[in-house]
């Protein structure tokens, strides 16, 4: 009985031992292929960082123990400076229960902004309450369809002009793509890896977004924190 013990504690060790190899080889590859890409499109890549968008508060959504930040690509798109990475948390034992998954993984895409941030978050509602027969065209069907917080009533009625609400409900983008203001950064994420040309499309999405917002409110934000 001890020693088929002894043999199952064996290959235990050893299947560990493989598994972790494995995971380590195919993360080298992941690396050299996203190193790849970012020679080929002029842009930088880091395989960690503990604070890639300095003090941007990441979305709640997100967050969890033994959080990291991976596979950093930072560059520019036209004029703005954007980056773009993974950010993981350890799973809780409920989550890993039946699925073998250890960590969850979000890719998160930023794009710096001309001045410093009030908090302010917008996420499609996951279902839109429906209107009344009185509704506003523009307004009150941007309150159905939307869910927003911000820490500045001045800032969010600046960013969230009618013109603004008008085009995010028209914009298919705004139903996958949630967005954070924070810090210096407007940002988006999504739970999945990064995937380099995804993660433009998200980035042309919130630079579309900032070139709605009128320069005057970067201007008249403190620039202390």
């Amino acid at each position: 009985m001890e020693g088929a013990l002894s043999v199952i504690a064996l290959v235990a060790v050893v299947v560990s031992a493989g598994a972790i190899a494995v995971a380590a080889h195919f993360r080298k590859d992941r690396a050299a292929e996203l190193r790849s890409w970012a020679r080929e499109h002029g842009w930088h890549y880091t395989d960690h960082h503990p604070r890639p968008l300095e003090g941007t508060v990441l979305p709640r959504a997100v967050h969890g123990q033994h959080a990291r930040s991976q596979h950093v690509l930072t560059g520019r798109r036209g004029a703005h400076l954007v980056t773009a990475f993974e950010y993981t948390h350890a799973a809780s034992a409920s989550d890993r229960r039946g699925t073998g998954r250890s960590r969850h993984t979000y890719r998160i895409v930023a794009v710096r902004t001309p001045g410093p941030n009030a908090e302010l978050e917008i996420r499609r509602r996951v279902a839109p309450r429906s209107a009344t027969a009185d509704s506003d065209p523009t307004d009150t069907l941007f309150e159905l369809a939307f869910h927003t917080f911000g820490s500045d009533a001045a800032f969010t009625h600046a960013v969230l002009d009618r013109s603004t609400r008008a085009w995010l409900l028209a914009d298919t983008r705004s139903r996958s793509l949630p967005v954070r203001f924070s810090g210096d950064h407007v940002l988006t994420w999504a739970p999945m890896r990064l995937d380099p040309d995804r993660a433009l499309t998200a980035a042309d999405y919130l630079i579309d977004l900032l070139d709605r917002v009128p320069a005057a409110v970067w201007h008249e934000r403190p620039t202390g924190r």
